[in-house]
């Protein structure tokens, strides 16, 4: 009877050994969880809703101002040349760049070391601060140069000059603006969908609040 008692066992441990356990999600990274803390305390939003409108808030503020940068361009720049003496505008001495080919150029590079900035500093990579700094200082050569020509005995006048530089501060600004705006609202949108796919709260509950409160205000014992 022992052995018809050993058969009758075999089939029912053999499935219980092939039953093998449930994967658990991993949760995010150390590196993960330290970018997501920076972002927050960087742009410090109160909850997991100020985030959604925060997305939304700085999206639209980055449309906004990329769409006024192409109007400022055509009016200004487009349409305006003739008028404003564009033509009067020697060549740039890095590159052999028409004004209207730099009007164009500026932008471009603000965008770009705007965005290699940012990510150096949520990173906090050296080397893309390093290239995004030497970035800075190629526009604001572009910027300067169109005035700084006049010092050099240039034939347009400093008027014309100063008006073409203006130009070129405002364009790199807002796209400058709209750039960083819109890389902070990926950032947002990134830390709101790790948080809700990885079930990782990063804002502390109501509840945890008042028990930091209280024990702050709790007196030394002895």
């Amino acid at each position: 009877m022992v052995m018809g008692d050993e058969v009758l066992d075999e089939p029912l441990n053999a499935p219980t050994g092939a039953i093998s356990a449930p994967e658990v999600s991993e949760g995010p990274t150390s590196e993960s969880l330290e970018l997501m803390e920076s972002i927050i305390q960087r742009l410090q939003p109160s909850d997991r809703h100020d985030i959604r409108d925060m997305i939304s808030y700085r999206a639209q503020v980055s449309g906004g101002m990329i769409a006024m940068t192409l109007v400022f361009w055509w009016i200004s720049i487009d349409k305006g040349a003739e008028s404003l003496g564009d033509s009067e505008i020697p060549l740039s001495a890095f590159g052999g760049f028409t004004f209207r080919e730099i009007s164009m150029i500026v932008p471009a590079l603000s965008l770009l070391a705007t965005l290699v900035m940012s990510i150096g500093r949520e990173t906090g990579n050296a080397i893309l601060n390093n290239i995004g700094g030497g970035l800075i200082v190629l526009v604001v050569f572009y910027i300067s140069e169109p005035f700084g020509s006049t010092i050099f005995g240039s034939g347009i006048d400093a008027q014309s000059a100063a008006f073409a530089s203006g130009r070129l501060v405002a364009m790199a600004l807002m796209i400058g603006l709209a750039t960083k705006f819109f890389w902070d609202a990926i950032l947002l949108q990134w830390v709101r969908s790790t948080m809700m796919n990885m079930g990782v709260d990063l804002f502390p509950s109501e509840e945890q609040e008042e028990f930091v409160g209280l024990a702050d205000e709790a007196p030394p014992l002895g």
